[in-house]
C-alpha cells in the first residue's frame, strides 16, 4: 500500500511553502498533509494504516548523489581486508584459498581501504600461481598476482588503455600494480538472480537502513541495470534509483561514447519515478598518484596523471550531451584536470546555446579551493561534488570546502561516493557528522573552518541534492504533493553529537508511502 499516517511526533518538512507539524499524511505516494494528529486522522482514508510516533522525529528522506551500489554489493563477496597489516592480508588470503579455491576457476578479490599496504605480486605469487588474486585498495587501485594479471592479458608486451595506469617492471612485465583498471580483470559478475537480490539488500541494508530515499548510482555493469530494471518491474526497489552511466576511456565504463547514448534519443530523466537515467559520467583523471594536477608536473611525463581526453573531446563530448538532453558528470580531481573541465565548459556552452544543464564537476573542493574556483563555478553554473566520508581518510591536508562554497552560494549534494573502501560511508549521518567536526581517522581536524552546522550538512543530503538531479520539484522536503518519502528517528538527529551521528539508523523508512526498512525492535 502508497500509504501511512504518521502521528503523535514532530515532523520536519524542510520546505518553505508547508509548515512543519505534528503528524504526516501520506496516500498515493504523495504528501497529502502536514499539521496536527487530529487534522491528519480526519483526512485519511480508512484502510489508511496509522503508525504512532510516540514524540519520534520525521525528516524528509535523504538522498546520496554520488555512489557505487553495485560495488559495495560485490564487495560482501569479496574477502574483508580493510584496515589490516599486510602480513594479516596475506594471513587472511591464505586461509581462503585453503577453504575451497584448488582445482578451481574462481578468482579471489580482497577489499582493503585507502591509504592501506598491499601485497605484492611476489608475495601473492607464492600463495598461488593458479588462483587468480586481486587485492583492492579502493576503486581506483589494486595489485594482482600474476595468475590475475595473465587472464587479464597483462603480460610482457602489455599496453595499458588511456585512462588506466598498469605499471611496468624491470623486466618488462607489469609489476602487479594497476590504477584505473579494475575493470580490465575478467572477474565473473554473479548470476542474474543471486545479483538481484544482492543489489536490493545493499539498497535496503546500507542506505534505507539509515533513512536513504534515493540514490543516484553509478552502475558497474550492463548486467547491474538489467538486475536494478527488474527489481522495479517487480516492486522490489527499495530506494529510488537514478542511473549515470560511465563514458570510455575511465573506470568500469558502460558507454563506448557519449554517441551511443545521445543518438538513442532518451535524455536525463528518462524512465518513471523509481527508476531514471541521470545522464553519462566521463573520467579525466584517476585519483592519488593518478589525478592530473600541477603538482605531477615535477615528475617524468609518464607518471604526469591518467589523463583520458584532450581539451577538443571534452568540448565534443559536452556539446553532444548538451544537445541531447543529458547531464554530465565530470571526475577531474587533480587542479589541471578541474580547470580543463570548466574550460571546456565554458567553450561548449558557447556552443551548444544557453540552457539549464547542471553540469556536475565530481571532487571539486575536496583537496583545494580558492576564490576564481568560486567564481568560475558560479559563472558556468556548474555543481561541485566534494565528499564529507573522504575526511576520515585524508591525511589532514585537504580542504573538503562546504563552508566555502555554501556560503558562497553553491549547492554541493551530500554523497557517499564509496565502492566497498569504506562500507560505513553508506551511511548520510557519517557524512553529516564529518561535515561537522572535520575529524579523520586519527583524530586529526581536517580544515576546521570548512566546518557547516547541522541544519546546513542535512541540506546537502535534501535540497542540493534533490536539485543535482533535477528532482526538486519530487523529492528533498515534506512538501503537500511532494513524493512521500521520509525517515523516523527515535531522537532528532538535529540535536545530536557527531560520535551519535555515525551510529545512527532510521525507526521507520518510507518511500512513497511503502514502508522499505523498519527496525525489529521497533513499529
Amino acid at each position: 500500500m502508497n500509504a501511512i499516517a504518521l502521528v503523535n511526533g514532530t515532523v520536519v518538512t524542510l520546505n518553505r511553502n508547508t509548515p512543519d507539524g505534528q503528524a504526516l499524511l501520506i496516500e498515493n505516494g504523495l504528501v497529502q498533509c502536514v499539521g496536527s494528529t487530529e487534522q491528519v486522522l480526519e483526512r485519511k482514508h480508512p484502510e489508511t494504516p496509522v503508525v504512532d510516533l510516540d514524540r519520534r522525529v520525521v525528516l524528509p528522506g535523504l538522498i546520496d548523489a554520488h555512489t557505487h551500489v553495485e560495488f559495495c554489493a560485490l564487495s560482501h563477496d569479496w574477502l574483508d581486508v580493510r584496515a589490516v597489516p599486510r602480513t594479516v592480508t596475506l594471513a587472511r588470503l591464505r586461509d581462503e584459498l585453503r577453504d575451497g579455491y584448488a582445482g578451481t576457476e574462481r578468482w579471489l578479490v580482497a577489499q582493503g581501504t585507502f591509504g592501506q599496504d598491499l601485497p605484492v605480486r611476489a608475495e601473492l605469487d607464492e600463495l598461488s600461481r593458479h588462483t587468480p588474486i586481486i587485492v583492492r585498495e579502493s576503486m581506483h587501485r589494486l595489485t594482482a598476482n600474476t595468475a590475475a594479471l595473465e587472464r587479464a592479458g597483462m603480460v610482457r608486451g602489455f599496453t595499458a588503455p588511456v585512462g588506466t595506469l598498469v605499471e611496468i617492471s624491470e623486466d618488462g612485465a607489469p609489476s602487479g600494480w594497476v590504477e584505473e583498471g579494475y575493470h580490465l580483470f575478467p572477474v565473473p559478475v554473479p548470476e542474474p538472480d543471486r545479483l538481484r537480490t544482492m543489489l536490493r539488500d545493499e539498497l535496503r541494508d546500507s542506505f534505507a537502513r539509515h533513512g536513504i530515499t534515493c540514490i543516484y548510482e553509478l552502475p558497474a555493469s550492463a548486467e547491474g541495470i538489467r538486475a536494478y530494471q527488474r527489481l522495479n518491474a517487480a516492486g522490489d526497489l527499495p530506494t529510488r534509483l537514478s542511473l549515470t552511466l560511465t563514458v570510455a576511456p575511465g573506470l568500469s565504463p558502460i558507454l563506448s561514447s557519449p554517441e551511443q547514448l545521445a543518438d538513442i534519443g532518451l535524455v536525463s530523466g528518462f524512465g518513471d519515478e523509481n527508476l531514471w537515467l541521470g545522464g553519462f559520467k566521463v573520467f579525466l583523471d584517476g585519483d592519488d598518484t593518478s589525478a592530473f594536477d600541477s603538482a605531477h608536473l615535477t615528475k617524468s611525463p609518464s607518471n604526469w596523471s591518467t589523463n583520458t581526453r584532450q581539451y577538443a573531446e571534452i568540448v565534443h563530448l559536452l556539446t553532444v550531451a548538451h544537445r541531447a538532453g543529458l547531464q554530465v558528470w565530470i571526475h577531474a580531481i587533480g587542479d589541471l584536470a578541474q580547470h580543463l573541465a570548466l574550460d571546456a565548459i565554458e567553450e561548449a556552452g558557447r556552443v551548444a546555446g544557453p540552457g539549464d544543464r547542471r553540469t556536475r564537476l565530481e571532487h571539486a573542493a575536496n583537496l583545494w579551493i580558492d576564490d576564481a574556483l568560486v567564481r568560475r563555478l558560479h559563472e558556468l553554473d556548474v555543481i561541485p561534488v566534494p565528499t564529507a566520508g573522504f575526511i576520515h581518510a585524508d591525511p589532514g591536508d585537504g580542504t573538503y570546502a562546504f563552508r566555502t562554497l555554501i556560503e558562497s552560494g553553491l549547492r554541493p549534494p551530500g554523497n557517499s561516493d564509496t565502492g566497498g573502501t569504506q562500507p560505513f560511508a553508506t551511511n548520510p549521518w557519517f557524512g553529516v557528522a564529518a561535515m561537522l567536526d572535520r575529524t579523520n581517522r586519527h583524530g586529526v581536524v581536517v580544515a576546521a573552518d570548512e566546518a557547516v552546522d547541522t541544519h546546513t550538512a542535512l541540506r546537502t543530503y535534501t535540497e542540493f541534492a534533490a536539485k543535482a538531479g533535477f528532482r526538486e520539484a519530487q523529492i528533498g522536503a515534506l512538501g503537500i504533493g511532494m513524493h512521500g518519502d521520509c525517515a523516523v528517528y527515535a531522537n532528532d538527529p538535529r540535536e545530536l553529537s557527531p560520535a551519535e551521528l555515525r551510529a545512527l539508523e532510521a525507526d521507520l523508512t518510507v518511500v512513497g508511502g511503502r514502508v522499505v526498512w523498519q527496525r525489529e525492535d521497533r513499529s
